[in-house]
């Protein structure tokens, strides 16, 4: 089988993936899954510099592979995909929310992330998930501004609505610049959004967000 490997998002699990990996499984592709850094598999890796993010990743997963990534996962395959260099990339409902949608800081962001994270008892390590918290967003870069040179498929939610506006608001801003500069870098994106769903697509709709990756993947055969 050919391989996609699978960045998880934060409280993401192996588990979470079990109907989305059969669905990709009768295509004849295997999901390899990875925890992010601090969490469950990985709750032991320590994350202190972006090097140390970089060397992590590369660690993983090998140059020239097939990535998916979701959520927090989505914006480690953006920001680092210099070093990742996919030859096809999946974001499922990741790297386009900043905090001017939220209307929170860095800091409370991750006051309450380690705050859920112990009173949840979860097996993460709250340390570690402020310091990826940290590198990912203290000078956030979503995927319309990351100067992707990987052919990417953004798959996305539609629910709740106000934060649809947001993406939609975002998409269309990144679909008039690419009109207007005409640009080689903005030419990789292909974006969808599938219906119903919230931020777990590939949990709620697997079968739907894998038709999608499969008729994306027969148009860029020749590149594949």
């Amino acid at each position: 089988m050919k391989k996609f490997y699978f960045i998880s998002g934060l409280g993401s699990t192996k588990e979470s993936i079990q109907d989305f990996e059969k669905e990709m499984n009768q295509f004849g592709y295997e999901v390899q899954f990875i925890d992010i850094p601090g969490q469950y598999s990985n709750r032991d890796v320590k994350i202190q510099s972006e090097q140390h993010l970089i060397e992590w990743l590369s660690s993983e997963i090998p140059v020239g592979s097939n990535v998916i990534a979701f959520s927090m996962g989505a914006d480690i395959a953006i920001r680092y995909h210099s070093s990742l260099q996919a030859r096809n990339l999946i974001i499922l409902d990741g790297g386009i929310i900043d905090y001017d949608l939220m209307n929170i800081t860095l800091e409370e962001d991750i006051a309450m992330t380690k705050s859920y994270i112990k009173e949840n008892q979860l097996d993460m390590n709250a340390e570690t998930i402020a310091k990826l918290t940290g590198l990912l967003r203290e000078q956030y870069i979503d995927i319309f501004h990351a100067s992707l040179n990987t052919e990417t498929l953004l798959l996305l939610s539609d629910h709740p609505d106000f934060v649809y506006q947001y993406k939609m608001s975002k998409v269309y801003q990144y679909k008039m610049n690419k009109i207007e500069a005409n640009h080689d870098s903005m030419n990789h994106i292909k974006i969808q959004f599938i219906k119903d769903t919230s931020h777990e697509i590939y949990v709620e709709k697997p079968k739907e967000v894998v038709k999608d990756i499969m008729d994306w993947l027969e148009r860029m055969m020749p590149l594949f």
